[in-house]
């Protein structure tokens, strides 16, 4: 006969013989569950009263049930109502004889047919196409990093390119070191970076400090900004005033004509360009209008300077 696990469910092959009275206790050769196996072979579930063994034991069934009942927890199952009368005593469970788990039972044909189907399977490779184009790209990411991260000057001169000024965000100015200029005025702090002005056109703009290293108080510094190629060959200068600067605002709205006016001021318009002290410094800023694309370096120069009336 069959029989099958009420817990997971696994069928087995189990001797007829071993079956009697109204079941017996197996225990699942899968996972070790314990539950009680009704005799389904029996016209019915009922044991005597009498301690003589039943005819009814005896007989061979006439027919084999179809439905399975319910597990029952450890204990012998009830006597049917319909067969018995009410006042017959329940058979205690020391007569139910408790067999051997049937732990070595091999399970049903049809499982075994599943699980040797699941285990022939074969698994899917670990390179499917959408893994290959994630670790393409993941892949290419990182030699662009690593060329960028070796030669940053090209990174930059490619986005500024592609886009003027992107490459100065997303790498820093190219020069950023301090010029020494003669006369006793220093340059420091001086960055460069490119943006667009949808009145003027590409922008390059050049700013930082002009240091007073005279012993007196210096105004009217004025300065000098020059671009070069690769080769050193200028390719165009500009004369602006320190003390002048100008928003990214201003630089989008105003028209080169009104740029380079701001930036004239003799007496600054953002920091008074008179009376520098000693040691003390003033921000200045030069604008190059549509630069070349050939760019490669920048000069700032001092192209005047007077001493204040103060330290007369």
């Amino acid at each position: 006969m069959i029989i099958q696990c009420k817990q997971c469910a696994t069928k087995f092959r189990f001797n007829d013989e071993m079956m009697s009275g109204d079941g017996v206790w197996v225990r699942c050769g899968r996972c070790g569950h314990e539950f009680f196996e009704i005799n389904t072979r029996k016209d019915t579930a009922v044991l005597p009263a009498r301690t003589e063994p039943s005819p009814a034991r005896q007989e061979t069934p006439s027919a084999l049930k179809t439905e399975v009942p319910a597990p029952v927890e450890k204990t012998a199952p009830k006597a049917a109502a319909a067969q018995e009368p009410a006042a017959a005593p329940k058979p205690p469970p020391a007569e139910v004889t408790k067999p051997p788990a049937a732990s070595n039972v091999a399970p049903a044909e049809d499982d075994l047919a599943d699980e040797e189907m699941e285990e022939e399977t074969p698994r899917a490779g670990f390179w499917t196409p959408s893994r290959i184009v994630v670790y393409s790209i993941l892949v290419l990411l990182v030699v662009i990093g690593v060329y960028l991260w070796l030669f940053p000057h090209i990174g930059r001169d490619a986005l500024n390119f592609v886009y003027p000024g992107s490459g100065d965000r997303a790498l820093g100015p190219a020069k950023t070191a301090s010029v020494t200029a003669p006369g006793g005025i220093n340059f420091a702090e001086v960055k460069e970076r490119f943006t667009k002005s949808t009145a003027s056109g590409d922008l390059l703009v050049i700013s930082g400090l002009a240091v007073n290293e005279f012993e007196y108080p210096v105004a009217r510094v004025k300065l000098r900004g020059k671009i070069l190629d690769s080769a050193g060959k200028v390719l165009g200068e500009i004369e602006t005033y320190a003390g002048n600067l100008l928003t990214d605002e201003e630089l989008n709205r105003l028209t080169d004509k009104e740029i380079l006016a701001e930036l004239q001021r003799q007496e600054g318009s953002d920091m008074p360009n008179v009376s520098i002290r000693s040691r003390a410094s003033i921000p200045f800023m030069i604008v190059f209008l549509n630069p070349p694309k050939d760019v490669d370096e920048f000069i700032i120069e001092l192209s005047g300077v007077e001493r204040s009336a103060a330290s007369n």
